[in-house]
């Protein structure tokens, strides 16, 4: 009778426990960091992006009120997106530009310049390299950190993937990603008009009325940079730099123009196998090792000093570049363009450098 009890009892309290209870299971799927729009899912494959990264909403940070170049097409935004944006080239190429705002907890530069590494199938670099290959862009919100990376994923389509070119910076509680991702040679065509955006973006967040001022140089105190003076070759004309670049020349006819820029920055800038490494594939040329590359590379010494020069020839475009440091700062000297016109504008190019007095 006792045993007939107790399991009476028992189905009691079960039976009221099951009334008693609202038990639910929610499934809350995790928001991936940069999401791509429903567009650049198909139009970009190879720019999927990674859902290990933690990071939560942060502070809101209004959508961009900074106009973007005539040629990039807006598209429709997703869950993480506050701007993006599709550009188009030559044959298929194309480059997506996007833009994010996450919590202070989305990891700091190093980890997400590495993940943006593994993205194009590059290794992971250490805080010194990125020390080295690191620019930064000051604005009325703050120091943006800018990292240009190339690299093909295995298996990856070159018209759609090849390199990234990605500012970072934290403000308010927030931690704001830019990010133009394709194909190589258009998304270096966009580099410019990239630096330009992110700084004019940052400087309306900011609330500066004045973007152009911004500098892809870091903050410091203008007077002790060294200062650098040539003589303009015949048939140069210069044209407004960018924002990350010193100077800015166009060489040639217009059908065959070569773009020749300066650029500067504190410190040793890479090395030099980094930096002609990064060349080559810019032209479209595998990297060689650093052995390879020491004989390529020729002394040229000038009344300023010793230079490095080294001329790399790809399939379709040529490259001539020199450089130097001194005075705690790494000048770079490039000219690219079609290989007719790159030979026909190497000695003026030469007799540019030898012109340099700092």
């Amino acid at each position: 009778m006792r045993r007939i009890l107790f399991f009476l009892t028992t189905v009691a309290l079960f039976a009221g426990c099951e009334k008693n209870s609202d038990i639910k299971v929610y499934r809350v799927s995790k928001a991936p960091l940069e999401e791509p729009g429903p567009d650049q899912q198909t139009a970009m494959p190879a720019n999927a992006p990674s859902p290990s990264m933690p990071g939560g909403m942060g502070t809101a940070v209004s959508a961009p009120a900074a106009p973007a170049p005539a040629n990039w097409q807006p598209q429709p935004l997703s869950q993480m997106r506050q701007a993006s944006f599709l550009v188009k080239g030559d044959n298929g190429a194309v480059a997506d530009i996007s833009f994010v705002s996450l919590g202070a907890s989305a990891g700091n530069v190093l980890e997400n310049v590495n993940r943006w590494l593994s993205q194009i199938g590059q290794p992971p670099i250490t805080d010194e390299k990125l020390n080295q290959i690191a620019q930064h862009l000051t604005t009325s919100m703050g120091d943006v950190t800018v990292v240009d990376l190339v690299g093909l994923p295995s298996g990856a389509d070159p018209a759609k993937d090849g390199r990234i070119i990605a500012g970072m910076t934290s403000a308010g509680g927030s931690t704001l990603f830019f990010k133009i991702r394709g194909n190589a040679e258009l998304t270096e065509s966009q580099k410019s008009e990239f630096i330009k955006w992110v700084a004019a973006v940052c400087n309306a967040q900011g609330g500066s009325k004045a973007p152009q001022t911004a500098s892809a140089m870091p903050s410091t105190d203008m007077g002790a940079n060294p200062q650098i003076k040539w003589q303009t070759p015949p048939g140069w004309s210069e044209v407004p730099p960018s924002s990350m670049r010193y100077a800015s020349f166009n060489a040639g006819a217009n059908d065959s123009k070569v773009d020749v820029s300066v650029v500067t920055f504190p410190g040793e800038g890479g090395s030099d196998a980094d930096n002609v490494n990064r060349w080559r594939q810019q032209i479209g040329l595998p990297p060689m090792t650093p052995a390879a590359l020491a004989t390529q590379v020729e002394p040229l010494k000038t009344d300023a000093g010793s230079f490095s020069i080294v001329d790399i020839a790809g399939p379709n475009a040529r490259t001539v570049a020199a450089w130097t440091r001194r005075d705690g700062h790494v000048w770079f000297f490039k000219a690219t363009g079609p290989s007719a016109s790159v030979e026909k504008e190497k000695t003026n190019f030469v007799k540019f450098i030898q012109s340099i007095r700092f």
